[in-house]
């Protein structure tokens, strides 16, 4: 009887010989070439045809996104870093009026949220162009493994929870796929998360009955009305809004599910987000995962925007044709 795993080797290494093969090759090119004249495309950032990042704009892209960096110095909004727990403990940096001992929750960015990487985010986000859901991965992937590295460069030992931001239930139904959901379903089926972490589901969307069943009819209308005229001046997402005021809007909406909380006590986790700007909703999501008795550790974000002092010192960059309107505006 041939072992599982032999057999499970040879099934890969003659799955290899098929797609290497040149046959092959030349079929997926006459099917690339027939889809893309079924259904024709335009590169977001240059306007050339059959594929929505060409081939020099694609390598613009992985250029902007080749080296992550720290990008908590940005955000104004972020929480203040737990370390791990201990003897039962949090110790924790206080913040005071100067900002004097404050250390801010650290942040991993695979690029800056403009140029090339704002239209392949936008355009994957809301203008339904999942196929560079491939290029997004790649630039997350990166970030995520920068994040388990230590400063000497070495390997730290991962085992970190990946809580992605949860999508708002109306932004899901108009797009028709949660887009951060799917770059990360992308990267655990590829195998290309680092070793020892997980995707894990833990915070949802506080719903408007959170904690209202258990009053008092009179009481339940009155907090039923306010959460719906709440959402109603929620609708248009983020964009437009100041530090001040996503910190309103996204203050209690997250919570963590009743069966989900067993499983992060104590355990470390990373927040996982596609865009940080001022971090108001790295902070909320840090804020269930704590109240859950989570050790949040640090977030992950494929973009972040510039810190205002870096915008001011860096020159403004050529504006580059693109081939859809508005798409290097601020995000949602």
């Amino acid at each position: 009887m041939v072992p599982a795993v032999v057999l499970k080797a040879g099934i890969f290494k003659a799955a290899d010989r098929l797609v290497l093969a040149p046959a092959w090759q030349l079929c997926a090119e006459a099917a690339a070439s027939f889809w893309s004249l079924v259904f024709p495309t335009a590169c977001i950032r240059c306007g050339a045809w059959d594929r929505s990042l060409c081939s020099a704009c694609l390598d613009d892209f992985r250029r902007a996104t080749a080296r992550p960096f720290r990008a908590e110095a940005g955000a104004e909004s972020l929480p203040g870093y737990l370390e791990p727990r201990r003897a039962g403990r949090f110790s924790v940096s206080i913040r005071t009026g100067d900002l004097e001992g404050f250390v801010p929750l650290p942040v991993t960015a695979a690029g800056v949220y403009a140029g090339s990487v704002a239209g392949t985010v936008l355009a994957f986000k809301n203008h339904g162009h999942t196929d560079l859901e491939r290029p997004l991965a790649v630039a997350l992937a990166g970030a995520l493994h920068a994040a388990c590295t230590t400063a000497q460069g070495e390997r730290a030992a991962c085992t970190y929870f990946l809580v992605p931001v949860p999508g708002r239930s109306a932004s899901i139904r108009r797009r028709g796929y949660d887009p951060l959901r799917l770059v990360l379903q992308g990267l655990a089926k590829r195998g290309e998360l680092p070793a020892g972490t997980r995707v894990v589901a833990a915070v949802r969307p506080a719903s408007a009955w959170q904690g209202v069943g258990d009053r008092p009819l009179p009481v339940r209308a009155v907090l039923l009305f306010a959460a719906f005229v709440r959402n109603r001046g929620a609708g248009g997402g983020q964009k437009g809004l100041g530090r001040r005021g996503r910190q309103r809007q996204v203050a209690g909406s997250m919570v963590v599910p009743p069966g989900v909380g067993a499983r992060l006590e104590g355990r470390a986790c990373l927040v996982i987000d596609d865009v940080l700007t001022t971090g108001s909703t790295v902070a909320e999501v840090t804020r269930a995962l704590r109240a859950a008795g989570a050790d949040v550790a640090g977030a992950v974000v494929i973009a972040a925007a510039r810190p205002p002092a870096a915008m001011k010192q860096a020159p403004s960059a050529p504006q580059e044709k693109s081939g859809h309107a508005g798409m290097n505006k601020e995000p949602a």
